[in-house]
C-alpha cells in the first residue's frame, strides 16, 4: 500500500503502514550497525529504538498511546484465581494495534 502524498489525515491503514515501515527501517539499521559487535547489543539497540519510536522520540512519527487491551472477563478470571489483573479500558479511538504482527511480514521492504 502506498501512502498518499496529498495533504490529508492519515487513515488507520496508512498509520499502520507508516509504523511498520519504520519498524523495518530499524530492523535493517540494527542489522547493519557495525558499532554493535554482539547480537545482544543489536537486540538491545533495536528494543530501545522501538520504544523511543513509540514514545514519540523518532523523527517523522508521533508518540503512540499504549493501553492494555484486555478481555472484559479477565478481571473476574484473575480475581477468582487470586492473581493480579490489568484494567479493562474498552476500545480506544484510533487504535492501530491488535494485529500488527500479522501485517509485519507483508510490510517487509524488498531490500530486506
Amino acid at each position: 500500500m502506498k501512502v498518499s502524498d496529498e495533504p490529508h489525515e492519515y487513515t488507520i491503514e496508512e498509520q499502520r503502514q507508516i509504523l511498520l515501515e519504520h519498524v523495518w527501517m530499524l530492523v535493517n539499521y540494527w542489522d547493519k550497525e557495525s558499532r554493535a559487535k554482539e547480537p545482544r547489543e543489536k537486540l538491545e539497540g533495536l528494543a530501545f529504538s522501538l520504544l523511543s519510536a513509540l514514545d514519540g522520540c523518532s523523527a517523522g512519527l508521533p508518540g503512540f498511546a499504549l493501553v492494555p487491551s484486555t478481555h472484559h472477563s479477565d478481571k473476574e478470571f484473575h480475581k477468582k484465581n487470586g492473581d493480579p489483573w490489568f484494567p479493562h479500558y474498552g476500545p480506544v479511538e484510533g487504535d492501530i494495534g491488535g494485529f500488527l504482527h500479522e501485517l509485519f511480514q507483508k510490510a517487509r521492504p524488498k531490500d530486506s
